[in-house]
């Protein structure tokens, strides 16, 4: 940890105020450093002390000023003040020291306005560094993956909001432009351009999301603005929480991977075995509770293998082809396939390609192959199944395969799938098409919980912006000696998937950065994920693909809620998005309309502006004989259903198969009822990746937060 003595006075009249004056600023440095996050057209934070830092020899100082402000900053060899200053006039910081020695030069806090010159000077000798055009305002950092980095020239109206770029107090630092890892620990300097003006020549590279939040704050407030743009696509929450937030949480995980940066091969080796190992034990318990969950199911299940067995009620499914992606549970497929008579009593083999995850295949009701999890990589592992001679006929064969999916998509995806002699493969018969298929059961993953990671999965690599901390160490820790306003983040794609995960993760790492930049309530300002089905922007279905299929489940909606969820932590605000995505592109470049929400939530926090500057958010349910009443919080001027009744609401009775809705907006409340639920237990509303026409606002423009009734335990804790 960094030790810094920070003494600061003020210069009026020319009178030097402040007790540790009687000291001195100790003897000025012969050489010294400004930390590079410093730099010309800046804006540095109003309403707080004005910080600025670098490196000097212990025990020297360097000075500086601010207009008619100025202040010297010390680094002690000792780290400590004299214990006579009086704590109203003296800063002190603790850390660990580097062997350069660090200084905070810290000057009185000043409203928006500028610009100012910051002079930096120390001994005579030492060169004398200025910052020039330097104004005093708001200063944000916006963080997270893709969406965030987004940038201008790609959002909704490109040319034309660059072209109007002119914000002479709007000022851009994009540390994207030069991003970089730090797997082995913080390091002090960033690596970026440095400051410059919002103008239509420096604004299309920067973060969309970013600038348009700024742009709308400045207009309100009408004050200069900063903004920082460190984000990097693809990448997840673990990547930006720092190893010293791993250690306060306990995280073993996380920490023994930081922990094998530095160290040889051989150790991060064991390191690596011994993550595997417990994963191993995690991933043995958890898929006993999925394979046990449903008895019932499975008791029903032992006849569909069978040859005789009827399924001309089951469903007509794609092979190759994918599982509902919102289930994780176990499905069925039966083909029924006329072997040529030469065939008959001769051994066959049975190619499916990858079944993803595991399956367990039969042949005329006889199992003839299965793949498990003690099967490295075993969702993506060819099945090419012997079958015997004794079970092969002439005429109608039954083939039933029961896929097992533990996690995100699964199904039998081929791509080759066909059957053949084994003396005689090129006259295979091709099997694929339309299949029969029946879902055995899908897992209740709020009851056993996500599929952990696999052994499979763990691997340490120093060398991926995914290994835990690297980013907070190269992106994030050179900016906390630099007072910021609040933080707008926008991230949870990359993680969707072990969405109980971000439960823990999301709050970890707002706490992390509030303590790093010794700010506790520091506002924290993040999107909930937007609306989306796949991303294949050059092959996008109808605009009404989505009218018609039966309510669903899945990850996404699942981290939108546990990201309303994190509202709990004090002083932080969400953007609901669910209305502006896009149904086939992970990254909707309307980003002008979340501008401008996230900027009324920062000024609802920071400044108490309107209440109502986001959307009404589940509050309670009340059954009242077939219809169940929904309130709200954030209701604001009241409720609204844009274009008609209030639309995907679905509702579920005692047997938890939710059906469409109708819902009426009732004063403050919505009334969910449908006509083949007379005794309704739960509602959800939007609730899928892309959920069509989410419709139900609060008349102040915000639209509502996705949400279900029927909330899962880890939620309520």
């Amino acid at each position: 940890m960094r030790k810094l003595c920070v003494f600061a006075a003020a210069a009026a009249v020319g009178v030097l105020l402040g007790a540790c004056a009687l000291f001195g600023p100790g003897e000025l440095a012969d050489t010294y450093t400004v930390h590079k996050v410093y730099g010309d057209h800046m804006v540095l934070q109003r309403q707080r002390p004005i910080r600025i830092s670098g490196t000097a020899a212990p025990g020297r100082a360097v000075k500086v000023t601010i207009g008619e402000n100025s202040a010297y900053g010390t680094a002690n060899a000792d780290g400590e003040c004299h214990p006579n200053c009086t704590p109203s006039f003296v800063a002190v910081a603790y850390g660990t020291a580097n062997a350069d020695g660090e200084w905070v030069a810290e000057l009185p806090a000043m409203e928006a306005g500028g610009p100012f010159e910051v002079t930096v000077s120390a001994g005579e000798g030492a060169p004398v560094t200025k910052f020039s055009d330097v104004l005093i305002g708001e200063v944000w950092l916006c963080s997270g993956q893709s969406n965030m980095e987004m940038q201008v020239r790609k959002a909704n109206n490109a040319q034309v909001e660059i072209a109007a770029a002119n914000h002479p107090r709007i000022r851009l630092f994009n540390t994207v432009a030069r991003r970089s890892m730090a797997p082995a620990g913080p390091v002090a300097e960033i690596a970026g351009p440095g400051w410059v003006v919002c103008s239509p020549e420096t604004v299309g590279p920067f973060s969309a999301l970013g600038y348009f939040f700024g742009r709308q704050l400045g207009k309100d407030l009408n004050v200069p603005v900063g903004l920082i743009n460190s984000s990097w696509s693809g990448t997840p929450i673990q990547s930006w929480i720092s190893a010293e937030g791993y250690r306060l949480a306990g995280r073993e995980r996380e920490l023994l991977q930081i922990d094998s940066a530095g160290k040889s091969k051989a150790e991060i080796a064991a390191v690596q075995r011994t993550l595997k190992e417990k994963s191993a034990q995690d991933f043995a318990a958890w898929l006993k509770r999925f394979l046990t969950s449903n008895p019932d199911a499975d008791q029903i299940a032992q006849t569909w293998p069978k040859i005789d067995f009827n399924d001309s009620a089951w469903q007509d499914a794609p092979v190759p082809g994918e599982i509902d992606g919102n289930i994780d549970g176990v499905v069925w497929y039966r083909r029924t396939v006329n072997i040529p008579a030469d065939w008959a009593g001769r051994e066959l083999t049975l190619s499916l390609g990858a079944v993803d995850d595991c399956d367990e295949t039969y042949f005329n009701g006889k199992k003839v192959g299965a793949v498990g999890t003690e099967t490295p990589m075993y969702w993506s592992v060819k099945r090419n199944y012997r079958i015997p001679a004794e079970l092969v006929r002439a005429g109608n064969n039954v083939i039933a395969v029961r896929v097992i999916d533990l996690f995100s998509s699964g199904g039998i995806t081929g791509p080759e799938i066909s059957i053949a002699p084994q003396d005689s493969p090129s006259s295979a018969i091709n099997l694929a098409g339309r299949w029969k298929s029946k879902l055995e059961f899908k897992a209740d993953l709020d009851k056993i919980g996500l599929r952990p990671i696999t052994p499979d999965e763990i691997k340490i690599d120093l060398t991926s912006r995914n290994f835990p901390a690297t980013l907070f160490n190269s992106m994030i820790a050179p900016w906390t000696v630099y007072p910021i306003r609040g933080i707008l983040w926008y991230q949870g794609e990359s993680n969707a998937n072990l969405y109980t995960e971000y439960m823990k993760l999301h709050p970890l790492l707002i706490n992390d950065w509030r303590r790093h930049w010794r700010n506790p309530e520091m506002p924290f300002i993040f999107v909930q994920l937007t609306a989306f089905e796949r991303n294949s922007p050059n092959a996008r279905l109808p605009e009404d693909f989505w009218v018609g299929r039966a309510p669903s489940d899945g990850a996404w909606p699942r981290l939108r809620e546990i990201q309303a969820a994190t509202l709990k932590v004090p002083n932080t605000g969400m953007v609901v998005s669910i209305d502006v995505g896009d149904a086939f592109d992970l990254h909707p470049r309307d980003k002008q309309t979340l501008g401008y929400r996230a900027a009324k939530e920062a000024e609802r926090i920071v400044f108490h502006g309107n209440p109502a500057s986001t959307g009404p958010l589940y509050d309670a349910m009340k059954i009242e004989g077939d219809k169940i009443r929904i309130s709200f919080r954030n209701v604001g001027q009241g409720l609204v259903a844009k274009g008609g009744a209030p639309a995907t609401f679905a509702i579920a009775g005692t047997d938890g198969k939710f059906v469409w809705a109708d819902a009426k907006i009732d004063g403050d409340t919505i009334l969910v009822w449908s006509d083949k639920v007379r005794e309704p237990v739960a509602v959800r509303y939007a609730w899928s990746g892309w959920p069509g026409n989410a419709n139900l606002f609060n008349r102040d423009g915000f639209p509502a937060s996705p949400f279900r009734t029927d909330q899962p335990d880890y939620l309520l804790k």
